[in-house]
C-alpha cells in the first residue's frame, strides 16, 4: 500500500500544470464516502506519525472527467509543528487512487465544501 501511494505521488508529481476548474466540476460535489475515508487512512498507515494531526478535514467529492468516471477529492490537515493548512489533492478511478498532490491548487478552490476527517486524526498504526 505504501509502495502505491508513492508511486500515485510521483506519477502526480508530473503531471504538470493544470486550469481552473469548471463550475460544472464545482456542481458535482458529493460528500465523501466511507470507502473514500478509509482508503485515505489506509494509505497513510506507515508513512506518518499517527496523532500527528490537531486537525483535519476532508473535501466534497467533483467529478472531473465524466468520460472516463475520474474523480477527485482533497484533504487539509494542521499538525503540532504547524498550525498552517496544508492541502493534498487526490484523484480517483473506480475508487482506487490514480494521484496525489501537496499543496494541489485545486483544493483551496473556495467553491469547495470541506468536511471534518476524525477518521485521520485518531489514525493509529
Amino acid at each position: 500500500m505504501k509502495t502505491k501511494f508513492l508511486a500515485c505521488a510521483a506519477l502526480l508529481a508530473l503531471a504538470g500544470c493544470q486550469t481552473p476548474e469548471p463550475q460544472s466540476v464545482a456542481d458535482s460535489q458529493r460528500p465523501p464516502s466511507d470507502a473514500v475515508r478509509r482508503e485515505y487512512v489506509d494509505a497513510l498507515k506507515g508513512t506518518i506519525k499517527p496523532g500527528n494531526f490537531v486537525k483535519a478535514e476532508i473535501s466534497s467529492v467533483v467529478l472531473l472527467d465524466p468520460e472516463k468516471q475520474i474523480y477527485a477529492y482533497c484533504t487539509r490537515t494542521t499538525e503540532r509543528a504547524n498550525s498552517d493548512w496544508s492541502y493534498i489533492g487526490l484523484g480517483l478511478q473506480h475508487n482506487m487512487i490514480l494521484n496525489l498532490k501537496k499543496d494541489d491548487y485545486r483544493c483551496h478552490d473556495k467553491r469547495l465544501r470541506y468536511y471534518d476527517f476524525p477518521e485521520l486524526r485518531a489514525m493509529k498504526y
